[in-house]
């Protein structure tokens, strides 16, 4: 089974966005995780693209008009949204859960700095209670949170950090629940999938914001994580997708 995530960046760029679908849809996955994604006309096209293409079976953040999550898939699934329960000024849009037959993803694109506090809390207690009940899950998409020391390009192998993430202490308790798929089979090598479209072109500022994490049951099913940078280099939106296949 293959899953592929990818942020879409700001609902999609009009002109890249059936690149960046054909792009997609040439890893041939079994679900597609889209972050930023938006309920606009050209989330219409998205959504319509990936039908004909043999995902049927979607869901996604309805009736709002900043960034959200679609999911689709070729199997069916039983979406769960704002599984958190969290108000509509928190950011309820950012998570949507899938329930499939033997398996459980959750796909995220958490706001930016403190906004994204609740939603990794309720992370972090979705993770235990999943391990105790023994569930097959993964969390996967756009975090916007990681290590300051290894996934802040600025900060390798610097003492005194340049940038920090503010949610960094929760992210490595979520760390501590669950393996990080593409970490776990690239031990210590280093990637960044998000690069700012301004400042120098030479300068070091790449930051590693997507992510998929495995529950304790679905671990020895993964088989391989690895990014596609052509996403970025292309143009097609300012991240890499990430892949994860699973046994």
């Amino acid at each position: 089974m293959r899953i592929l995530a990818v942020n879409v960046q700001s609902g999609g760029i009009n002109a890249k966005i059936d690149a960046l679908l054909q792009r997609a849809l040439g890893h041939e996955a079994d679900v597609y995780v889209l972050s930023e994604f938006r309920d606009s006309p050209t989330g219409v096209h998205v959504r319509e693209t990936l039908e004909q293409s043999g995902y049927p079976r979607q869901t996604y953040s309805r009736g709002h008009r900043g960034n959200g999550v679609l999911v689709a898939a070729r199997e069916i699934f039983e979406p769960v949204h704002n599984p958190a329960g969290l108000p509509e000024d928190g950011y309820p849009n950012a998570m949507i859960e899938c329930v499939f037959a033997d398996l459980h993803v959750i796909g995220v694109y958490l706001p930016g700095q403190d906004r994204k506090r609740p939603h990794l809390d309720y992370l972090i207690r979705l993770t235990q209670a999943m391990d105790e009940q023994n569930v097959p899950a993964l969390i996967i998409g756009d975090f916007n949170s990681g290590r300051n020391e290894t996934d802040i390009e600025a900060n390798l192998g610097k003492k005194r950090l340049i940038d920090e993430f503010s949610t960094a202490e929760q992210y490595r308790l979520l760390e501590q629940q669950w393996h990080e798929a593409w970490l776990y089979k690239h031990p210590g090598e280093v990637e960044f999938s998000w690069y700012p479209r301004t400042g120098p072109p030479l300068r070091k500022n790449g930051w590693r914001l997507d992510k998929a994490f495995v529950s304790r049951a679905l671990l020895p099913r993964v088989r391989d994580a690895f990014y596609d940078h052509g996403f970025r280099l292309e143009g097609l939106t300012d991240h890499s997708a990430l892949i994860v296949d699973l046994d």
